[in-house]
């Protein structure tokens, strides 16, 4: 009865779709992240003293030269790869100000060419439930950065597991043949 009832939550867990959602406002040096996990339709926001927890050991990453950040960067898209399944909202509101007119717009322009290849490739998966809504302006008075993003994203962990699981073959065999 209860390997039973051990099963049947594992599989539970294993299929059912997994939400997570976050919503970031950031002006200048003030960041109020939000997060919060949903299954079944059900949300339970993380608490405000983690997310400050968080934020702070994000901050103490040693990330003293380009190689290093740059290593993190694709860990982190290779992460977003395998555990980003579907997008179902995704709102993102920026304001970049940097003093002077034609620096605020090369600014936006800057930031238009890195939203454009991850959009693509989102979309080209079809990761992507509904259309984003994505506002750039540049702030062309001060030096300003304004953010609001708002996202949910599902996943399923049997799906991680299977994909890891792949990677991990492909990665054996790599190394075996080569």
């Amino acid at each position: 009865m209860l390997l039973g009832l051990f099963l049947l939550l594992f599989f539970i867990l294993i299929v059912a779709p997994f939400q997570v959602e976050v919503e970031l406002t950031m002006e200048g040096q003030d960041v109020q992240p939000v997060l919060r996990l949903g299954l079944a339709g059900m949300f339970l926001a993380i608490p405000k003293h983690l997310m400050g927890s968080m934020a702070q050991k994000v901050r103490e990453r040693n990330l003293q030269n380009p190689k290093q950040a740059l290593r993190s960067l694709q860990l982190g898209l290779r992460l977003m790869d395998s555990f980003l399944q579907t997008v179902e909202l995704f709102h993102l509101q920026a304001i970049i100000g940097i003093g002077d007119p034609l620096l605020s717009a090369l600014g936006c322009g800057g930031f238009w060419s890195i939203l454009g290849p991850f959009f693509a490739g989102l979309s080209a998966s079809n990761r992507l439930k509904t259309v984003p809504k994505v506002t750039v302006r540049p702030d062309y008075e001060k030096v300003r950065l304004g953010l609001y993003l708002h996202c949910i994203f599902q996943f399923r962990l049997g799906q991680i597991i299977i994909n890891e699981l792949r990677r991990a073959a492909v990665a054996l065999r790599a190394r075996t043949t080569g």
